[in-house]
């Protein structure tokens, strides 16, 4: 893996008009790009991913796996707003005084200025899933010239149930509760097939008894609150609600649609709830008939939303499956331009 720090010296207006005087980002690759950059493949991860790609899909990348970095380089940037190295939702709130609403757009315009600097004028693919999904369309929509193949994984614009979900957990969120809206979350992920093999009626694994006491739990309850405690330790809370807020935005209209120039290759999860495969197949039919290359596949699988990432077996399956036809095919390239920066590799800063 190498991984870089960039820091954009540049003022950066966002959507909503608010001026950043600089933004951070970290950007993880594995695999070795090739003197023109053709093989680069660039990887959008998900609400609470990070740019190391490798960390939270072990068994899909790597050499000689669906995502082979013997063949390709795949490239993550930890998005604006993001609390993983990037300029975070609490840096954002202290500049401004208060928390901004990120856009897609501005996550995906953040990451372009990225690009410049690596010298890579077009990735061979693009891939994400749930956000990361959602940025792999935008992207798609807004340079539409940056490449020919697109694969948004269980991602659609949020349906009223997914609105919903986030909004509430928004409210714990401003609560100062955020092992609450995990654990919301951690459900919206996980179909009942899947809970109910996990867990069923069993009473929490540490030898608490339900029926004795109000505060013994369900196994599932032990589960849930598990979740709920480890991710306070891991992630900041106001890029939780930021990326929720920007997920709530993600929308697509038909002239935003009709600036796609690539491929699409949706990704439905059959037993995902949050993102229901039927939503996907619509998603698709509709860029279809607006004259869209646009392909569906589909998971088959019990473990809910988070399938693309736990059940790895069917995510390499279908991801081998649409990237097999683009191995063969060479990137075409533009001019890339260049931005005032500051690379920082290893610690030491360069001038870009």
């Amino acid at each position: 893996m190498f991984e870089i720090d960039l820091t954009i010296n540049e003022p950066f207006e966002l959507e909503n008009g608010d001026v950043l005087d600089e933004v951070r980002l970290r950007c993880s690759i594995f695999g070795r790009l090739n003197p023109d950059k053709s093989n680069a493949v660039l990887v959008f991860h998900a609400l609470t991913g990070s740019s190391r790609v490798g960390d939270w899909w072990k068994g899909v990348i790597g050499s000689g796996e669906a995502l082979d970095t013997s063949e390709l380089a795949f490239v993550c940037v930890n998005y604006l707003g993001s609390c993983y190295g990037s300029t975070s939702a609490r840096e954002l709130k202290n500049r401004l005084g208060e928390l901004p609403v990120v856009t897609p757009r501005d996550m995906v315009r953040a990451n372009a200025l990225l690009f410049d600097h690596l010298g890579i004028s077009k990735f061979r693919a693009v891939v994400g899933g749930s956000v990361g999904g959602m940025l792999a369309l935008q992207f798609a929509v807004d340079l539409p010239e940056l490449s020919d193949e697109i694969i948004p994984i269980a991602a659609t614009p949020l349906s009223a149930m997914g609105l919903a979900l986030n909004h509430i957990q928004r409210q714990a969120v401003r609560g100062g509760d955020i092992e609450l809206a995990r654990k919301i979350a951690v459900v919206s992920y996980k179909s009942p097939e899947n809970f109910e093999a996990k867990f069923a009626r069993r009473p929490n694994r540490n030898g608490e008894d339900p029926a004795r006491r109000h505060d013994h739990r369900f196994d599932i309850g032990g589960y849930l609150d598990h979740h709920g405690a480890t991710f306070r330790e891991r992630f900041e809370i106001e890029s939780y609600e930021l990326i929720t807020k920007a997920m709530d935005l993600f929308d697509l209209t038909d002239e935003q649609i009709r600036r796609i120039s690539a491929t699409v290759s949706l990704v439905g999860i059959s037993g995902d709830w949050l993102f229901p495969a039927s939503d996907v197949r619509a998603l698709h039919q509709r860029l279809t008939r607006l004259n869209i290359r646009s392909n569906y596949y589909e998971i088959e699988s019990d473990d809910g939303h988070d399938a693309f990432l736990s059940d790895t077996v069917e995510m390499s399956r279908v991801l081998k499956e649409i990237l097999k036809r683009e191995h063969s095919r060479p990137a075409r390239h533009i001019a890339d331009a260049s931005r005032g920066a500051v690379f920082c590799i290893g610690g030491i800063s360069k001038a870009a």
